[in-house]
């Protein structure tokens, strides 16, 4: 049997399996949400998946209506009490219930949510990814860190100290929610962590320029998501999980204040899994779904052979994308290192050496000893 290579892709494995949960929530119903996910957790890892993708916002709900200054006041404050009430919290009982459901199952679990900040003076709502390992401990978290349009809303803002890329037995994973996949500097600070896989998240697959509404169901393939994570995984040279939201009206409750004025039409899936070529190797899939791929590590290898966006394909002495943390500015993707290799030369070594010379070994390993001390 071939050796393992010194440095793995996906974790050493040759293939991986993932699936997409493109299925309906029970819409602002937090409690009967985490049951579907749960039975959803445990189906994808009897059909072998190693990881499981919910779309964005999927626990319990994306916000699909409307709101302003004109909003009836009744009905505003009834879907903001239900948005804030069936929001997760984390640590909490609905959260160790999707933990549960992942260790169960022996998977992965990137779930989307609304999430509420755990801490007892906050009440603000994140737009969020939760990743649970398949021994129900909760790796992180990413918050969404520019809500768009409307969103801003509903959402805070999530930090820098959520953009971070998980090393997992599967391979590095990371994740980004809708529109951050257009901010190049966010795309390129999960590239310069360097992703075997990244998970990307959206509310549903919708086009933006026909009309009469600002968002309309896709049509014409020309769901702008497409082509951003279909270029994310070519310069990313990983594979890229995009999971669309699907939500079926029956999911709404008939007393909901906003039901029948909610934009859902375009919440009918578009999943997909792309290749790091930038190919489909599953999807785009459209009504509600489990969406299975298998990811091959060759792919990675091949890709990164033509271009390596942190590698040979980069120009450090160029550019350089710098990234807030607590210590300051941390630069990702350094310069290269260009002082020589130093060999790492053993004791026992020296000793066959100076023997095989008629030298004393001692002498040889106490000069030894002496360089290594002022090479630091």
């Amino acid at each position: 049997m071939p050796a393992k290579p010194a440095k793995p892709v996906l974790g050493g494995r040759d293939k991986v399996k993932v699936a997409i949960a493109q299925k309906s929530p029970v819409f602002m119903n937090l409690d009967a949400s985490v049951e579907r996910a749960e039975g959803l957790i445990a189906e994808a890892g009897r059909n072998g998946a190693q990881l499981v993708v919910f779309p964005e916002a999927w626990l319990a709900g994306y916000p699909y209506w409307t709101e302003g200054w004109d909003s009836v006041l009744p009905q505003w404050a009834g879907g903001r009490i239900l948005f804030r009430d069936n929001a997760l919290v984390v640590p909490g009982e609905q959260a160790e219930r999707v933990a549960h459901a992942a260790r169960k199952a022996g998977t992965y679990v990137v779930l989307g949510c609304n999430e509420m900040d755990s801490r007892p003076e906050v009440s603000t709502v994140y737009n969020s990814l939760i990743f649970f390992a398949p021994d129900g401990s909760i790796l992180g978290r990413h918050r969404k860190l520019m809500p768009t349009f409307t969103e801003r809303m509903f959402w805070g803002q999530g930090d820098a100290s959520d953009l971070v890329v998980f090393d997992t037995d599967i391979g590095r994973l990371g994740g980004l929610i809708c529109g951050e996949h257009l901010m190049t500097l966010v795309r390129a600070s999960m590239i310069a962590q360097g992703e075997d896989i990244h998970v990307a998240v959206f509310p549903g697959a919708f086009e933006l320029h026909t009309g009469p509404q600002l968002e309309e169901p896709e049509k014409m393939g020309c769901f702008w998501g497409h082509f951003e994570v279909r270029a994310h995984a070519f310069e990313a040279g990983a594979f890229v999980v995009s999971a669309c939201a699907a939500l079926n009206d029956a999911d709404v409750a008939a007393d909901f204040p906003y039901k029948g004025r909610m934009n859902i039409g375009y919440a009918n899936g578009g999943s997909e899994v792309v290749a790091p070529l930038g190919i489909a190797l599953a999807g785009p899939t459209y009504g509600e779904a489990m969406v299975y791929a298998e990811l091959e590590a060759w792919m990675i290898k091949a890709t990164k052979a033509i271009v390596d966006t942190m590698g040979h394909y980069a120009r450090p002495d160029v550019l350089r994308l710098l990234m807030r943390r607590d210590a300051g500015w941390v630069q990702l993707g350094g310069a290269r290192e260009l002082s020589p290799l130093r060999a790492v030369i053993t004791d026992d070594a020296l000793k066959r050496a100076a023997e095989a010379r008629d030298v004393d070994s001692d002498k040889v390993i106490e000069i030894a000893e002496g360089v290594r001390r002022a090479a630091g």
